[in-house]
Parts: structure tokens; C-alpha cells; sequence
């Protein structure tokens, strides 16, 4: 789709919707830096003036959310874990300044909750033994703990959502782990 990273900056709202729910995006090619381009001008764009959006028009925004990450990760592929991150950072910004919908998944906390969850690079018990010494480890490791960090600050963001989940208890034994992490 030729043209598909032309004037970015220009686009509203509803041009970033319009331009990332078309067939053709499944199809496309481009480079990681043009993707996290159209990322960050699609939210942009969306964090300037979320309130006043209609259920119907935040329901067209996060299938044209969706379709511009899958569409980046199969094309530049995860980019260690680039996609993962921005959806679920955008998702955490959306609940702490719109608030829970129940009829919009953009809004569903237990979405956000539960992939950062399922994302941990490791378990509590590696984690645990690893970060009072990650000084001494490769960086590999520092960095698996690093993403640890990451996705335990997500859970936290959005944890006043769901205190009722049924995983609340693995995140609270995580976030005891989060004061040790690098």
C-alpha cells in the first residue's frame, strides 16, 4: 500500500482509523521505525481528546488499534515485545483517564491485567532469586527482569480496576518482587 506512512502528522483521529482499518494494512510492509511512527501518531492523536468519543466511536478505534499493531508485528515482527508494550501502555493511560467501559474492549481493565500476566519473561520463584544479585547477571537476564518491571507497572496502573479478578492474588505476590528489580 503505497503511501501508507505518508503525512502521518496530518491525519485526525478519524484519518488514523479510517488509514489502519483498511483491508489492505493487513497486507502491508514497512520498516519497525515507520510502524512505531504510526503508533505514536495514532496515539497522539487519540490521547489529545479521548473523553468525548462515543462507545461506537471508541469500538471503530480499538479494531483500527488492533489491526495497526498486528499488522506492524507481522511485518517487522515483535521487536522485543514493542507492540505488546505500546497497547497495553496505551490501554493503562485510557482506564486511568476515560475509566472502565463495559461495552467497549478498549476499556476492558482485565485485558491489559491479564496479558501483562501471561508476558512475564520468567517466574516469580527466577525472578525472585535473580534480582538482589542482577549487578552479576547477563544481560539477558537484566533485561528479562527489566521487562519484568515493565509489565508489573502496567498491572499496577490498572489495578484499581480489577481488584476482583481472579488472578488478583499472582499480582499482588508479584508486585512484592517489584522494590528488588533493576
Amino acid at each position: 500500500m503505497n503511501g501508507l506512512f505518508d503525512d502521518l502528522d496530518l491525519l485526525d483521529l478519524d484519518g488514523h482509523v479510517r488509514r489502519w482499518s483498511a483491508p489492505e494494512v493487513a497486507r502491508a510492509g514497512g520498516e519497525a521505525n515507520q510502524w512505531i511512527a504510526a503508533a505514536g501518531a495514532f496515539t497522539f492523536r487519540l490521547q489529545a481528546d479521548p473523553v468525548p468519543l462515543s462507545d461506537e466511536r471508541w469500538r471503530a478505534v480499538g479494531a483500527a488499534w488492533a489491526a495497526l499493531l498486528a499488522a506492524a508485528e507481522r511485518s517487522a515482527g515483535p521487536q522485543g515485545g514493542e507492540w505488546l508494550m505500546r497497547d497495553l501502555w496505551l490501554r493503562a493511560w485510557l482506564l486511568e483517564n476515560v475509566g472502565p467501559r463495559p461495552d467497549v474492549p478498549l476499556f476492558d481493565p482485565r485485558t491489559p491485567f491479564d496479558r501483562a500476566l501471561d508476558a512475564l519473561p520468567m517466574s516469580r520463584a527466577e525472578s525472585a532469586e535473580l534480582a538482589p544479585r542482577w549487578r552479576e547477571l547477563t544481560r539477558p537476564q537484566i533485561l528479562s527482569l527489566r521487562r519484568v518491571k515493565q509489565l508489573l507497572a502496567v498491572m499496577c496502573s490498572v489495578a484499581p480496576h480489577v481488584e476482583e479478578h481472579p488472578r488478583w492474588p499472582e499480582h499482588e505476590a508479584w508486585q512484592r518482587l517489584a522494590g528488588d528489580l533493576p
